[in-house]
């Protein structure tokens, strides 16, 4: 599985991560496969109900909206993205326990010499493994 992923929407992901920071930011990424390849059509930020720099979860009744946002407009649930303000760039214990959707990429927005940097995986029973995005210009779609 490879995400492709509009530069606008790429950014839109970050100014979240930023403008929660330090705390975890986490939300929903909407998207529509085409064979390997799912296309990312809608960030659905949701608010990290823990307030917290080293754990999120994610507001029930944000969640299940953004998810039923999904639905509605034939989309598929094709991620979910959260930050480690304090490292590390992977997958961490929690995640590892706490990830249910082993179909989707698991975005981790970390820092790195004063940047904010991404990188995505898939996460099945208790393993990791990091999968490609691509960064897409909006005028290429």
């Amino acid at each position: 599985m490879r995400l492709t992923i509009p530069t606008t929407l790429f950014g839109e992901m970050q100014a979240q991560v930023q403008q929660c920071a330090p705390e975890e930011a986490c939300g929903l990424l909407a998207g529509t496969p085409t064979g390997n390849e799912i296309l990312v059509e809608a960030v659905l930020p949701v608010e990290n109900m823990l307030h917290s720099p080293v754990r999120f979860r994610m507001e029930p009744y944000a969640q299940l909206a953004a998810l039923n946002w999904i639905d509605e407009r034939g989309y598929t649930l094709a991620g979910i993205f959260h930050s480690h303000p304090g490292g590390p760039p992977h997958p961490s214990a929690t995640d590892l326990a706490e990830a249910f959707y082993p179909e989707v990429a698991y975005l981790i927005w970390y820092p790195e010499d004063g940047r904010w940097k991404c990188r995505a995986y898939r996460i099945s029973a208790g393993n990791y493994q990091e999968v490609q995005y691509h960064l897409t210009s909006d005028e290429q779609l």
